[in-house]
């Protein structure tokens, strides 16, 4: 069936203007989902080494370090 379309410029046109906004959708959504894990599995480390609530409600809230920060942007 895929192989019987034609794919000219009309088609990729189309194809295009709903796969790249998916696309970013897709990639929005996988970043927040990671970067909640993450979060939540440097929590979990911090509990295991017996740090108290206001010890990682600090270390959460300082974020990382501007030069850090910088490298991803």
């Amino acid at each position: 069936m895929l192989a019987e379309m034609v794919w000219d410029k009309q088609t990729l046109a189309v194809v295009g203007a709903f796969a790249v906004p998916l696309s970013v959708v897709f990639a929005i959504a996988w970043y927040s989902w990671n970067k909640v894990r993450v979060e939540n599995e440097l929590k979990r480390a911090m509990v295991e080494r017996g740090m108290s609530a206001e010890e990682i409600e600090r270390v959460i809230a300082a974020g990382p370090k501007e030069s850090e920060s910088a490298e991803w942007s």
